[in-house]
């Protein structure tokens, strides 16, 4: 994403990644979507307070919503006691799936039905994407 890019036009394009709408987004913020609509048109900004929960409700840092991407070690507590030999591609694959399931947990139980995925493994291993979620 271009770091040149205005607060407006970040919101506009994390609501489009996570396949949302602006009155979604509103639904989600507790706002009228018309405030949604204003800030993407650069027409005003979101009150400070608001930032925290939009990053939130994207599911990134508030860094990244505006425009800074900060390298992070992700944190591998939840698999360094498995019993098998740790070549960091497996200890990733469990730790990102266990935050998918927890994310996805949480998603279904406030009654949506969709959870932005990201995987990162190295400079040239990226995926993004939404996956649809059935509550059985």
């Amino acid at each position: 994403m271009n770091n040149n890019l205005s607060i407006g036009n970040r919101i506009a394009y994390y609501r489009r990644l996570n396949a949302m709408t602006q009155e979604e987004l509103a639904v989600r913020l507790n706002i009228s979507s018309q405030a949604v609509s204003k800030w993407e048109q650069q027409l005003s900004s979101p009150d400070i307070m608001l930032l925290p929960v939009i990053a939130e409700v994207f599911d990134i840092s508030i860094d990244e919503l505006f425009g800074r991407k900060i390298n992070t070690e992700p944190v591998f507590s939840l698999v360094d006691t498995m019993p098998w030999e740790d070549d960091s591609k497996i200890r990733f694959a469990v730790f990102q799936g266990k935050k998918l399931f927890n994310q996805s947990e949480a998603v279904l139980s406030d009654g949506l039905n969709s959870v932005n995925i990201h995987f990162d493994y190295g400079k040239l291993y990226k995926i993004n994407g939404i996956c649809k979620l059935n509550k059985e």
